[in-house]
């Protein structure tokens, strides 16, 4: 996420590439594209902007200082009892919280990672920007070979280059699944084993299908690409305990129509949400970007969710909601009888139970 303060600092890192309409992806049959960039769908919310109260909400985030003492208790799990946990989950059905989107996800021989994020910042800049409460959960030392990494758009807290360059020189064979628009991007960190994925392609790797999804989100690097890449959610389906299950991986969303009216008969039921659930404050500038706790649970009821693991939440400080208050609200939402599994950084579980 975090568009309006990394814009704000990348006037000089992206220079303008040409129309979009002259991609070589370009669609014009498809809703979602117009000849200026990609677009959310009908009906979405949009942005109340106010100048004055985003100059205001910019300048705080770059400024406040932030603790751990806003964390909430045993949100973190130490050190030995993470690696504990890990080595003594099945390793073909296991799900660790990195922190923040990045989830690591083992299933069937393969060795998944979401939006990985293992920087201090989250920022172009390595210093200055939201900076994280407290380190990963692993080191990409510590982690195995990564065989796929999933990236839901391009803002600097999901799509960081000095982390996928790193994770390129731990596992020099890991496959890229990325938004379609941003392999160029990638090709320039010097990434070529990529996919590119538009709404509802399909990729499958051994037995593993993966599916990009619709979001409601944007997505921009600087102030001269503002959405000339894609912005998605990813499922997972595999084999996990015996039964075919789905594992979707929402990214960064807002909330709207389409999801009951296409996107839940396109790809639901799915089993497990690893749903978004903070930075959702001020509502004038996030709802257009970001579920609230509330909204995150009627999306997962749509989607014909049984599990929610909440993510995009006590890691960055990205918003004006604090982790307490992320936790105490997504707590406190309507389940709709869904199964709510609140992870603690670093902790792993085994998915067949879930």
């Amino acid at each position: 996420m975090l568009t309006f303060i990394a814009a704000g600092f990348a006037f000089s890192l992206v220079a303008c590439t040409g129309s979009f309409a002259q991609q070589k992806f370009y669609d014009a049959a498809k809703p979602h594209y117009t000849e200026t960039g990609f677009k959310n769908p009908p009906g979405s919310p949009e942005r109340d902007f106010r100048p004055f109260r985003f100059i205001n909400f910019v300048i705080k985030q770059l400024l406040v200082d932030y603790d751990q003492t806003i964390l909430p208790k045993g949100h973190i799990l130490p050190s030995a009892e993470i690696k504990k946990q890990f080595a003594a989950t099945p390793q073909d059905a296991r799900i660790t919280w990195i922190g923040h989107a990045s989830f690591l996800i083992g299933l069937n021989g393969l060795n998944i990672l979401t939006d990985p994020q293992f920087s201090e910042r989250a920022s172009p800049f390595s210093f200055v920007g939201p900076k994280r409460y407290q380190p990963p959960a692993m080191a990409i030392s510590d982690l195995p070979k990564i065989d796929i990494i999933l990236i839901s758009h391009n803002h600097y807290d999901s799509f960081d280059e000095a982390s996928l360059k790193r994770l390129r020189q731990h596992s020099p064979n890991v496959r890229i699944v990325l938004p379609l628009g941003d392999g160029a991007l990638a090709k320039e960190w010097g990434i070529e084993n990529f996919t590119e994925l538009d709404w509802y392609d399909t990729l499958k790797v051994g037995d593993i299908e993966f599916q990009s999804t619709p979001a409601i989100h944007r997505a921009n690097r600087g102030l001269l690409d503002v959405d000339n890449s894609l912005w998605q959610g990813i499922t997972i389906t595999a084999k996990i305990g015996g039964k075919r299950k789905k594992i979707w991986f929402v990214g960064d969303t807002g909330f709207g129509p389409l999801f009951k009216q296409e996107v839940a008969k396109k790809i639901g039921p799915v089993d497990i949400a690893l749903m978004p659930n903070g930075a959702f404050l001020p509502r004038n500038i996030m709802k257009a970007v970001h579920v609230s706790p509330e909204e995150a649970m009627q999306l997962a009821k749509i989607m014909g969710a049984k599990t929610v693991i909440p993510m995009h939440w006590g890691t960055f400080p990205l918003g004006e909601d604090l982790p307490k208050e992320g936790k105490a609200r997504f707590l406190a939402a309507p389940a709709f009888g869904i199964k709510k599994v609140l992870m603690r950084i670093g902790e792993t579980l085994d998915l067949s139970k879930l």
